[in-house]
């Protein structure tokens, strides 16, 4: 589990604070081996703050949503908000997610929010 804080922390020490990338969630499962495997991915779309449930919950309904709109919406929280968790709903077949990491592709400009089944 990811929240707001630790998501800040890897934008502003991996990208910079860019607000060119896309954002990107990345399904992965646990192989026979203990590795994770990629079994999905998709570019998210929407973002949104659920201050009752302390989360900041990301999907697919809208347009592209790149670090930038995500940068300005967590900016305007106050500190206490920051240790909302991150979680994202990869379809409307699934429950939201938490996010369990991040990752980041300089070279195609994507931020990588890593969920498992």
């Amino acid at each position: 589990m990811k929240y707001i804080i630790d998501m800040m922390d890897d934008i502003r020490e991996n990208i910079q604070d860019s607000g060119e990338y896309t954002l990107l969630a990345m399904l992965v499962k646990e192989d026979a081996h203990k590795r994770f495997q990629n079994v999905g991915e998709k570019v998210i779309t929407s973002l949104h703050i659920d201050h009752e449930a302390k989360q900041l919950q990301l999907g697919f309904s809208d347009g592209d949503v790149t670090t930038q709109a995500l940068l300005a919406c967590v900016n305007s929280l106050q500190m206490p908000a920051m240790m909302y968790e991150v979680m994202i709903k990869i379809s409307n077949e699934h429950p939201l997610m938490p996010v369990i990491g991040f990752g980041e592709n300089h070279e195609d400009k994507q931020y990588t929010f890593f969920v498992t089944t």
